[in-house]
């Protein structure tokens, strides 16, 4: 049995979020690499800015029209969690404590992805790159979980090599879904 395709509405519907979401990742890796005097401002910020807008993005793609309605609740509550672990953030006083809070909110966030890809990816096929993301958010937590020792330089790097990662897979992604948006409506019904 082959793998359910996008529509050409849902691959349209998602394209946005799914390519912000890869560049606000993209942003956050540039900033990780070539921010050399990073300090703790630099890290909380930006890793604040990185978990608000992916959790904003999280929320737009959720509630876009195609998503089936039992989705929703799961990937709104890991785009909830998200946003709040990056408000949080900015009142951080050691990168420890950046560091935890974007564990809770990169885990959160990662399992909602797994959940949506293993429960809801045949009702709804553009939910198939969950599980790269999901996993990719999800390990970065488990590992940014145990990063409690590392400085600043450490904690920016963590991140951003899992945005680096990221912003490959999502922007990939995104281009995929605007190859597919493009497709005759027509030709779907075959």
């Amino acid at each position: 049995m082959p793998a359910p395709k996008s529509t050409a509405i849902q691959a349209q519907e998602v394209f946005r979020p799914v390519l912000l979401r890869g560049l606000t990742a993209a942003a956050y890796a540039l900033i990780s690499i070539f921010w050399i005097g990073a300090d703790l401002k630099v890290l909380s910020y930006s890793t604040a800015g990185l978990l608000v807008l992916t959790g904003v993005f999280m929320w737009q793609y959720a509630s876009v029209a195609t998503v089936p309605a039992k989705a929703r609740a799961p990937y709104a509550f890991g785009a909830g969690i998200m946003l709040l672990a990056g408000i949080t953030t900015l009142f951080a006083s050691t990168p420890a404590m950046v560091a935890y809070m974007a564990a809770v909110g990169l885990l959160v966030g990662g399992v909602s992805e797994i959940v949506v890809f293993t429960k809801y990816r045949h009702e709804f096929p553009p939910f198939r790159n969950q599980l790269i993301s999901g996993a990719v958010a999800a390990g970065v937590g488990v590992a940014l979980a145990f990063a409690g020792q590392l400085d600043t330089h450490g904690v920016l790097g963590m991140i951003g090599g899992s945005a680096v990662v990221f912003a490959v897979f999502e922007l990939i992604a995104a281009f995929g879904h605007l190859h597919d948006s493009r497709k005759n409506p027509a030709a779907e019904t075959d």
